[in-house]
């Protein structure tokens, strides 16, 4: 017997409060029928412009706007950018650490709240948006190899675990907290 997980991203991030990593499950079959054609020409667009795992990352994103809007899809209740981006981030939670370890918070609370500066933003949405396609464009055996050659290049990495599996595996980390103590020095010899 052959037990078939899904294969998740996690990303990690350099932040204020530290090393924070963002974990990211693939869309459900249901949501690829739905936007499977902008999905479909996203990646198409990302290699055929010979960006592949090198560049895809950075540009996924702007690629899946600019592919919705030519199409006339990316705006409204059911848009690529209200549907798509938006159910891709719900599947994104950001690990953060907190007074009493690891804690988890959604992505988009992770936005709303500024824990991510914009262009930290802009970054995982291209990983984001360039890991679903390729997750939905290629076999499930294709997937791990294009995958590696990203997370070599961009630090990130895919793993089986779901969030709370991954969560639970990372090192116990607390937020650092300051005394409020200062150091003093004197040019006096000692």
């Amino acid at each position: 017997m052959k037990i078939n997980r899904a294969l998740n991203l996690v990303i990690p991030v350099e932040s204020e409060k530290g090393q924070i990593y963002v974990h990211s499950t693939p869309i459900s079959r249901e949501v690829f029928e739905q936007y499977f054609l902008v999905i479909s020409k996203t990646f198409a667009g990302i290699f055929s412009q010979g960006l592949g795992a090198i560049a895809g990352p950075r540009i996924a994103y702007l690629m899946l706007k600019q592919t919705a809007e030519d199409m006339g899809l990316w705006t409204g209740p059911g848009g690529v950018g209200n549907g798509l981006v938006n159910e891709i981030i719900r599947l994104s939670n950001v690990f953060m650490p907190g007074k009493k370890g690891w804690q988890s918070i959604p992505l988009q609370v992770a936005i709303d709240k500024e824990v991510l500066d914009k262009e930290t933003v802009a970054e995982i949405q291209g990983e984001l948006i360039f890991f679903t396609c390729v997750s939905m464009m290629n076999k499930k055996a294709q997937v791990q190899g294009i995958m590696d050659t990203v997370n070599g290049l961009w630090g990130s990495h895919t793993t089986s675990l779901d969030s709370t599996e991954y969560i639970n595996s990372l090192k116990i980390s607390t937020e650092v907290e300051n005394t409020g103590a200062t150091e003093i020095t004197s040019s006096l010899p000692v």
